[in-house]
C-alpha cells in the first residue's frame, strides 16, 4: 500500500467515481466522497467508518460551491489528491438539433471541474506531500464520434483544462494527471442504446486509474484495445479518418 493520502472524489456516488473512492478506501486512504445524493454518499461512508467522509455539493451552483468550501476545510486542513471525476453526457439528434445539451453538459463537465480546482487548490497547496490533480476525461475527446458534439467538446475541453493546468503547477511541485477511459459499465453507459467495444466493469476501470495515479502518470488510458484501435483511426488523413466514422451514423 502506498502512504496514506486524503484524497477527495467528486462523483463519487455511482460509476467510476464510486469504484475508485471505494479501492481509495480500501487501500487506506482518508478520502472525501462528493455527489449531489445526499444517502449514496452517506451508505457509502457507512461502509468505511472513520475513513470515508461525504460531503454534498452540486458544483454547477455557486453557492453549493461556497458552501462546500467551508466543509472542506471543516473535515481537513489540507487535501494530497482530488480527483476531478464529476460528469454527465447527452448525445445529439442532428436531424432535430437542439443546443440545450450543450448548457448543462458543458456546466457539469467543464465549469463543474474548474469549480472543484478552484476549492481544491488551496488545500492541496497545503499539502504536505507532492500533491496530485487527478481529471477524468474521456476517450471521446480523440475522435469525432457520432452524436458526441456536446460530450466530445466537453472533454476536449476538459483535456486541454488538465494539460494547461499541469504547465502553470508544475513550478509548485504540483503533479496532473488526466485519464481518458473507453466504455466502462455505469449507471449512465447504462443508458447507451448501441454497441459499446471493450466495455470494462467500474472496478477494473478503478484498478486502472489507481495504478495510473500511484505512478504519476501523465496520461492514463485504457482499455489498451480501444486505445489502439481510436490511435490507428486518428492517425489516418482526415478524408480517410471521416468516411471511416461516418459509417457509424445511423439513419
Amino acid at each position: 500500500m502506498s502512504e496514506p493520502r486524503w484524497i477527495w472524489v467528486t462523483g463519487a456516488s455511482t460509476g467510476i467515481g464510486e469504484a475508485l473512492a471505494r479501492r481509495m478506501l480500501e487501500d487506506g486512504h482518508k478520502v472525501i466522497v462528493s455527489a449531489r445524493s445526499e444517502d449514496k454518499l452517506a451508505a457509502l461512508a457507512g461502509d468505511f467508518p472513520g475513513s470515508c467522509y461525504p460531503l454534498a455539493v452540486d458544483l454547477t451552483q455557486r453557492e453549493s460551491v461556497e458552501k462546500a468550501a467551508t466543509g472542506l476545510r471543516e473535515i481537513n486542513g489540507y487535501l494530497d489528491t482530488v480527483v476531478i471525476n464529476a460528469g454527465t453526457c447527452e448525445y445529439i439528434d442532428i436531424k432535430s438539433f437542439d443546443a440545450r445539451p450543450f448548457a448543462s453538459v458543458m456546466n457539469i463537465n467543464v465549469i463543474g471541474s474548474a469549480n472543484t480546482v478552484e476549492l481544491a487548490l488551496p488545500l492541496l497547496r497545503a499539502s504536505p506531500k507532492r500533491a496530485q490533480v487527478v481529471g477524468v476525461g474521456s476517450m471521446a475527446s480523440i475522435l469525432p464520434l457520432t452524436r458526441s458534439e456536446a460530450y466530445g467538446a466537453s472533454k476536449a475541453a476538459m483535456e486541454y483544462f488538465m494539460h494547461s493546468l499541469r504547465v502553470d503547477l508544475a513550478p509548485e511541485g504540483i503533479d496532473v494527471t488526466l485519464v481518458r477511459p473507453g466504455f466502462v459499465k455505469t449507471p449512465l453507459t447504462d443508458r447507451n442504446d448501441f454497441e459499446m467495444p471493450f466495455l470494462v466493469e467500474a472496478e477494473d476501470a478503478a484498478k486502472a486509474i489507481a495504478k495510473g495515479m500511484e505512478k504519476r502518470r501523465l496520461i492514463v488510458q485504457f482499455p489498451w484495445q480501444l486505445v489502439w484501435t481510436m490511435r490507428l483511426i486518428n492517425w489516418l488523413p482526415l478524408g480517410w479518418k471521416t468516411g471511416l466514422l461516418k459509417k457509424m451514423v445511423r439513419d
